[in-house]
């Protein structure tokens, strides 16, 4: 006899087995999830300090209207031949290479990021975030750094992680 009857109530093994696998199920959702937390926490850490952006300064990329960026891109025979989205943002530029990484968001414990992407030379830059979009005028040749801190795009004339 594995069961016992207490006050009209049957008590046994057979009554834990279902507690002890919700039980089980719990506690492997709530490890899983902070398992999930600390290394999307260490790849935030990792990919900050890949995109260095204290070692990012430079003068302010020319920023201008929708109007005025779609004037330059007839004037210049341009197209925005490369477009794409990363960390949440979309990138378009019409030549050059790009190389991004994410940065750590202020305020965010660990776990929020902002997108930090460097241009070899662009001659044009659209940004397109929740809060809008944005267009920058950098120039043939010059390198450009697009940092995204709190959706909205900061241009900087520099990309020192770009050697070539």
């Amino acid at each position: 006899m594995s069961h016992h009857t207490e006050f009209g109530r049957e008590r046994g093994v057979g009554r834990l087995i279902p507690r002890l696998i919700v039980i089980g199920a719990v506690l492997a959702f709530a490890i899983g999830t902070a398992w999930e937390l600390l290394e999307q926490r260490h790849v935030i850490a990792m990919s900050t300090d890949k995109a260095n952006v204290s070692a990012v300064a430079g003068a302010p990329c020319p920023a201008v209207s929708a109007a005025a960026f779609a004037s330059a891109l007839r004037a210049q025979q341009l197209t925005l031949k490369y477009v794409f989205d990363f960390n949440g943002v979309t990138f378009g530029r019409a030549i050059g290479d790009a190389d991004c990484d994410a940065a750590k968001a202020k305020g965010a414990a660990g776990l929020g990021a902002y997108a930090v992407c460097e241009f070899t030379g662009p001659a044009v830059l659209s940004v397109k975030t929740s809060r809008g979009e944005f267009f920058f005028l950098p120039g043939v040749g010059h390198k450009a750094t697009v940092m995204t801190p709190g959706e909205i795009p900061r241009c900087v004339m520099a990309a020192p992680k770009l050697d070539y």
